[in-house]
């Protein structure tokens, strides 16, 4: 059975969904990369500081880790993970389910985010919206060189597609 999934993507790709899914038909603990990262005004705490709590978190015998931290960190991820998720959408479909989250927002806080943290404001979304452009443009092309490695591609499901992702979780626990 697999015990440590490691769920990659961009910003509202639905990676959070996916943990959820996941953690709920295996009894496993997810990490939300985000509570560790973010403070509740939304600014990042120290990457020591990251790094100690997502080193501590990983850990455990078993995980399903919901996006990847600091970038130093992803080969031990990617070497500790017995399952790899890239969920590899095209650009409009983040942004679609980006303006999705942000809406959602309005009216209840992500449990995944910091207590206390406000995610609808301008200035939040506009900074989504230039980070999720980043990943597409610069960050995603490189992260597929490295899953494609014969280290990586034997634990990888490269999701490209909803309809895809809507199949993983069956694949998983399969």
């Amino acid at each position: 059975m697999k015990r440590k999934i490691l769920i990659l993507g961009s910003i509202a790709s639905g990676k959070t969904v996916l943990a959820r899914q996941l953690a709920k038909g295996l009894a496993l603990p997810v990490v939300h990369v985000d509570s560790l990262e973010f403070n509740a005004d939304l600014s990042k705490k120290s990457l020591d500081v990251i790094r100690g709590d997502l080193k501590i978190a990983l850990d455990r015998p078993e995980w399903i880790l919901d996006g990847h931290g600091p970038l130093d960190m992803l080969p031990s991820h990617l070497k500790a993970a017995d399952v790899i998720v890239f969920i590899d959408f095209q650009f409009s479909q983040n942004v679609l389910w980006l303006i999705k989250r942000q809406l959602g927002v309005l009216f209840a806080p992500r449990s995944e985010m910091p207590s206390g943290s406000t995610e609808w404001n301008w200035w939040h979304f506009k900074k989504m919206l230039q980070t999720l452009q980043k990943q597409h443009r610069l960050m995603n092309p490189e992260l597929l060189k490295i899953l494609q490695r014969p280290e990586n591609q034997s634990k990888l499901i490269h999701v490209k597609t909803p309809k895809d992702l809507s199949q993983v979780a069956k694949i998983i626990s399969g």
